[in-house]
């Protein structure tokens, strides 16, 4: 295989790579959204009070921290194996005569760190969903402990 043939399909795995992690956010989005919903659910319209209700909606709160852990784990991986492999198409650029160099130049004016500013990530900035709901699963579940506990259910 020459190494335009073996650079176009790098490529093309990496862009598949891409979808396949624009996929798992969409994915662990759906999750989430249904245990939020099944939440309110339980608190507004099942009937269930006090203890009742926190024996119940604890273990959807614990799925969603569970969930949003896994997603952040899956989130880096994609993020580690993704960079490997720009890494090595942007080597091969420089074996390929003619070659503009592209990803060399977008990876030097957008992601490189500069000095005053962190490297760009798409998957730092992904990690934000996944934690906030995270700090939003723990929340509720602090909050309906707390009001089992002083009789506000």
């Amino acid at each position: 295989m020459d190494k335009f043939e073996e650079y176009k399909l790098l490529t093309e795995r990496a862009q598949k790579l891409s979808e396949r992690r624009q996929t798992t956010t969409q994915t662990y989005l759906t999750i989430n959204t249904a245990i939020f919903g099944a939440a309110a659910f339980l608190v507004k319209d099942s009937g269930l009070q006090g203890w009742a209700l926190v024996l119940i909606a604890i273990p959807l709160f614990a799925v969603g921290i569970i969930a949003c852990s896994i997603w952040l784990g899956i989130a880096n991986k994609l993020e580690k194996f993704l960079d490997w492999q720009y890494d090595r198409l942007r080597e091969m650029e420089q074996a390929i005569p003619g070659n503009s160099m592209i990803l060399t130049r977008e990876n030097k004016e957008f992601y490189e760190p500069i000095p005053g500013r962190k490297k760009f990530s798409f998957t730092l900035q992904e990690a934000w969903l996944p934690r906030l709901l995270i700090i939003l699963f723990a929340l509720y579940a602090v909050t309906i402990i707390l009001s089992a506990a002083f009789g506000w259910l």
